[in-house]
């Protein structure tokens, strides 16, 4: 078995065990049972959380442009790919190409190259999708994370897929 498809099993073993454990939150784009949490909470659990239109979809792998970045600005990249771990249980994702969305994500580092994993029992979800209570009222998702977090801003980081073999000698993605 690759290195790759031993890291899949692990992976999808990890997240069927946290779903028996019954580890959730409020009402993300799949099939898992999660109790609520806030948005406030969500953002404190994510270790990035960024806005992002999916261009590219590969057997739920996804790569994403990111927009702007409210949390791990630094070591996100202008693109960067998404695994999805859930893949083949009830909590697997569906992101569509061309569809924009907030993540709430964690890394899920592959090798030598960086994928982010999307929390399943979090506020990941397309734009202008969900409202959430605020001071002000109900609000877009996004829009109380602005509110709560200011207007984010670019990603920071070097896209570690550039370095790949194949794309050596100045192409870029």
């Amino acid at each position: 078995m690759t290195n790759h498809a031993l890291l899949r099993v692990r992976l999808k073993l990890v997240a069927w065990l946290l779903g028996c454990l019954g580890l959730s939150s409020a009402g993300a784009a799949h099939a898992c049972t999660c109790a609520s949490i806030s948005p406030a909470q969500g953002f404190t659990r994510a270790e990035y959380v960024f806005t992002g239109t999916v261009v590219e979809e590969v057997s739920h792998t996804w790569t994403v442009d990111v927009d702007r970045v409210w949390k791990g600005a630094d070591k996100l990249a202008p693109r960067v790919r998404l695994l999805d771990v859930y893949n083949g249980i009830d909590c697997e994702f569906y992101f569509e190409p061309g569809r924009a969305y907030i993540f709430f994500a964690i890394v899920a580092k592959s090798s030598r190259y960086v994928y982010y994993q999307p929390e399943v029992c979090n506020w990941t979800r397309a734009l202008r999708s969900t409202r959430v209570s605020s001071p002000r009222g109900p609000v877009w998702l996004e829009d109380a994370i602005v509110d709560d977090h200011g207007p984010g801003g670019p990603p920071k980081a070097e896209d570690p897929w550039n370095r790949l073999p194949e794309r050596l000698g100045g192409a870029g993605n």
